[in-house]
C-alpha cells in the first residue's frame, strides 16, 4: 500500500493504471491525514447466459432424494 498526495496522484494520472497494477492500493491524504483508497476494480468475465452459469456449476447427485426427505421430516 502506498501513500500519496494529492499532488502526486495529479502527476501520477498519466500512469495511474500502471501504479495500481503494481501497487494494488493507495491511499490518498491530505495535510497528512488519509481521506480515500483508491483500488483497482476487479475486472469479472461476464457469462454470456444462465444456462453457461449452470453449465460451469457441479452437479449434485442424489440432490432430488435429500430434498424429498428433508420435506418429508417436517
Amino acid at each position: 500500500m502506498k501513500t500519496i498526495n494529492v499532488r502526486e496522484l495529479r502527476a501520477e494520472m498519466p500512469r495511474l493504471r500502471e501504479t495500481l497494477a503494481r501497487e494494488q492500493e493507495l491511499v490518498l491524504v491530505s495535510n497528512g491525514e488519509p481521506v480515500a483508497r483508491i483500488l483497482p476494480i476487479a475486472r469479472e468475465r461476464r457469462l454470456r447466459s444462465l444456462s453457461e452459469h449452470r453449465a460451469t456449476m457441479p452437479m449434485l447427485e442424489g440432490i432430488d432424494q435429500l430434498i424429498r426427505e428433508e420435506r418429508d421430516r417436517r
